[in-house]
Order: C-alpha cells, then structure tokens, then sequence
C-alpha cells in the first residue's frame, strides 16, 4: 500500500460464521467469493464486496435440484470447496460434489452475472476434490485440483484434453488440497492447503516457468500457518490471492477461532484476509510473517460496518441469500405469503438424509439472541413447528410448539404415570434435545391458546458461558423464561457422532408433520438475529 493512502485496520475474519473454503476473483472494482455449503441448499453461496471488507450475499450457484441433487447425501458431504474465475465475459464455478460413490466428480458451471443464474453443471472429471481453473494469458485454461495435479480444459469449458499429470505434490504434509495458480511476471505459482483442515493447517507454495513444471519449493514454506497453539487464530490454510485496482494483492484463506487452546470451533471455519508481499526473490510472504492476524491494515476511510441486521419478515418474492434449507425443501410445501413464510406440516424423518422443512442460517458471533414470531394451525396430531438450533442429523437442539402430547402424537408412554393421563390434543411448548438420532425432551408446557394465534420463541446463545436458554412469549411484549438451560457444547462440530464434521452449528426454523394425515400450516411472520 502506498503511503498516500488513507488506511482503516479492521478485525479478522472479514466473513465470521460457517464459510469454509473461500475462492475470489476480482472483475473491474467487485469482488467476489465462493464458499462451502456441504448438504444445504441452495449450493455455493456467493458473495460480494467492493473494498475486500463489507461482504453482502448476492446468491448461489447451485439453486435447482437438476444441478446437483443432494438426497441421500451424508452429513458433511455435498458440496465442497468450490472455485471462482473470471474470463470471456462470464463467472466460471467449479464445483466438486463429494457424494461418496466413491470419488469426488468435479462439475463446471458458468453465468453471465455474478448472482446467475447458473448453467447446469458439466462433469469435468471424477478424481479428487478442490477444483480451480487458471485461464492462461495465451487463451488455454487448466483445471488444477487436489494433489497438485493439472489438465488442460477445453477452451468453452465442455471438456478435459490430454493426460491429467501431478506437477507438484506439495511438501510432504498430509491432505495436499486447494491448488489454486497464479501468474506473475513469467512465473506460474501453485499454492496448496497441507496438513488437513484443522489444527496445523497451512498454505504452501511452489513456482515454475513452465505451467507443467518442473516446479522448485518455496524457501519459506509454509508461507502461512499457525504455529502457536494459544493463538487466537488457528487452522489457517486454504488460501487464494487477488490484485486489488491499486496494485496491491492479499490473500483470502480459511481459518477458526477456538474458544479454547486446542479447542472447539463453534463458529466452524471462517474466511479470513491477509496482506501478501512480494519478496526481492519474487516469492511472497502473507499476514504476519507468515502468521494469521487479528487486525488487518486495509485501504480506505469507511469503517466496519457492525449495525444489527434488520428483522427478517419474509416479505419478499423470494427468500434472502442467508438462508439455507437442509437438503432441498420439500417440494410445494413452502409458500412466501403476504403474511409471512408459509410452511405446511409435512412428515419427513429428522435422521434420514432426504428432503425436509429445516430453512437455517449461519452463526456469526459467539453469542446471539434469536427469536421468531409464528402461527400454528395444526390440523393432526402430533404436527409442530418452531426454532431448530441445527448442526447435522445426528446434533440438534428443538424448541416448538406442538399439537397433542401422548402416544398418538408420538411420544413415548410413561409407565410410572400407570392410570394417569398422558394423552392430550391441546398446545404444548416443548424444548427437545436430539443427539445421535435419538430425541430427548427437556422441557414440556401447555399453552393456553388457540391454534392460529401468535407465539413468540427466543433462544439465547451466552458468548461467556456458552449455555443456552429459551424463553416464549404470547403477546409479543411480555416473556416468560424456561426453567433450564443446555450446555451448547454437543452441538459443536468437533463432537461429531459418525462422519467427520465439517459444519458449523446453524440457527432456524422448520414444521413437521405425521404421516398419513392431514397436513396444518406454520406461518414464521418474523426472524431475528442480533448480538
């Protein structure tokens, strides 16, 4: 940066919450990133800054079911780390789809604008994960993905040419992902995230003057890494360099703040900014010598933006880029109404990896209050709607107003209640803890209203003590607080059950119903989220 230029320091991540594996491209003065959605739909959420610092979601790529359909995908499969670019007046995104059976398969779909629509997805290949594609200077385009392994593309993108070859493995460091090519000055630079996406994560760095190679090691690998385990700032790798107008280049790369040494992420991956240098030597150095840092110099004179954002009244004509449904919603069985977010009751297994009514957002602090206004008008038992505190199908936290309690609403028979009650058809509060594919309920109150009237649910995310607690209301004004709180450390991806967890904890809404009856409604009239 040059000295006449006005500077502000801003705090790192530029994108707090779950956004994994960011990919930038620069066209004019915009910029815009790509990150991660694993199973949730719409795929590839984009988003879009002009100074590198305010972020705004502008949509996705992936935003019909014929583009890559996601039932019976697992937990933390989908989607993966997508890339980018920019050449011939469009967007080109390259999307692996890690679907497990058994390889990754690596899709290219292209959009005049930024936001799209996008094409349906070419299949470029089925190897391994972490696409990007470098359109040379000379016209030709590469596809380079994980491994360090390069093929040319075919000029419209429709096709590989030649023989795929490894042209540089990495340093030796487990996991060798996210090549990404840059040219400068008669150098081809492959960089790749080694050492797996967590704790000792890095970037490293190799040059060649041939884009096939041979290509020689950086002298200071890695060039970015976290190597102080009390540092604030871990797991930093998967990086991407871009060129802003001025002349000056930065890298976005991953990274997690841990709540302790070592510790959980409940916030997941996030995406971080980084100053890049170029050395004498024509390499280059990022961040802190090497390091991730907290607070990062950049140009210009508007501060960050840290307003609370507006409630969400689902007015619009179609919902807003935040929002992401688990898997595809249940097709005709959501509805945006003058009066809200209409979402009928319909049946679908909370632990089966298909369709369903679960519409999330991420987390983007420590600790946050949410709440949301809605109108029940169950039509059978057993149907409910309300707040999700969502991480996969196998950790989640319920809060929702139910229609009938006992068994014929689903609920299991107390056999130390013999010649009691256990079956009614009123409206009941209910707090449910679900891990591991089993339902625990936490708390349970009857609510004295009528099925169509206004409830207000508010769940409360400690930042200090990392401990939940809920509260209701029937007017909107007056709240009436639950007598318990959850410990949210469950529901962090580090305390997965079965696959690997590479999602962060998502707060939301969702309706569910019974099979074979008669299907009522939720209508969600508000969503906020604030700190």
């Amino acid at each position: 940066m040059s000295n006449s230029e006005s500077r502000i320091t801003i705090p790192n991540p530029v994108l707090p919450g779950d956004y994994p594996d960011p990919s930038i491209v620069r066209v004019g003065d915009d910029y815009y990133v790509v990150t991660s959605t694993f199973q949730y739909f719409p795929g590839v959420m984009i988003h879009h800054s002009r100074d590198l610092v305010h972020w705004k979601p502008i949509g996705h790529v992936i935003t019909r079911r014929s583009q890559i359909d996601l039932t019976g995908v697992p937990d933390s499969h989908g989607v993966f780390a997508s890339d980018i670019s920019y050449a011939d007046g469009k967007f080109w995104v390259v999307v692996p789809f890690f679907h497990g059976q058994p390889r990754c398969s690596n899709l290219l779909f292209t959009a005049k604008r930024p936001e799209g629509p996008y094409s349906d997805g070419i299949v470029l290949n089925h190897h391994f994960i972490d696409p990007s594609i470098f359109h040379d200077d000379d016209g030709r385009r590469y596809l380079v993905f994980g491994g360090g392994w390069l093929q040319e593309l075919d000029a419209d993108g429709t096709r590989l040419i030649g023989e795929a070859r490894q042209v540089w493995p990495g340093t030796g460091g487990r996991a060798p992902e996210a090549p990404h090519i840059v040219k400068r000055n008669g150098y081809y630079y492959l960089m790749l995230a080694e050492g797996g996406t967590a704790f000792g994560h890095m970037e490293t760095l190799a040059r060649s003057r041939s884009i096939w190679g041979p290509y020689e090691s950086c002298p200071h690998n890695p060039v970015l890494t976290q190597p102080d385990p009390a540092h604030p700032l871990q797991k930093a790798g998967h990086g991407k360099l871009v060129e802003d107008p001025r002349g000056n280049w930065w890298m976005l790369h991953l990274g997690g703040r841990p709540l302790t040494p070592g510790g959980a992420t409940p916030l997941g991956r996030e995406t971080f900014l980084e100053p890049v240098r170029w050395t004498s030597d024509e390499w280059f150095e990022v961040g802190d010598g090497g390091r991730p840092q907290e607070w990062v110099e950049v140009p210009g004179s508007q501060a960050l933006d840290l307003t609370e954002s507006e409630p969400e009244l689902f007015n619009g004509a179609e919902l807003s880029p935040i929002w992401e449904w688990v898997r595809h919603p249940l097709e005709g069985s959501y509805a945006l109404t003058d009066k809200g977010l209409e979402l009928e009751c319909q049946p679908y297994p909370l632990y089966v990896p298909g369709s369903t009514l679960i519409l999330t957002r991420r987390w983007e602090h420590f600790g946050f209050e949410t709440r949301t206004r809605l109108s029940f008008a169950p039509r059978s038992l057993g149907e409910e709607a309300g707040l999700i505190v969502y991480r996969d199908m196998d950790a989640m936290l319920l809060m929702s107003v139910r229609y009938g309690i006992g068994q014929t609403s689903g609920q299991k028979f107390d056999t130390t209640k013999l010649y009691e009650k256990q079956e009614d058809d009123g409206l009941y509060l209910q707090l449910d803890r679900s891990e591991r594919c089993f339902r625990h309920t936490l708390f349970q109150r009857r609510l004295e209203m009528e099925p169509g009237e206004d409830l207000w649910l508010k769940a409360n995310l400690d930042a200090d003590t990392q401990h939940f607690t809920f509260a209701y209301s029937v007017d909107g004004a007056s709240y009436t607080d639950l007598d318990l709180t959850v410990p949210a450390e469950f529901i962090y991806p580090e305390n997965f059950a079965r696959y690997k967890c590479y999602t962060a904890p998502r707060i939301g809404i969702f309706a569910m119903g019974v099979l074979y009856q008669p299907s009522g409604s939720a209508t969600f009239k508000q969503f906020e989220y604030r700190t």
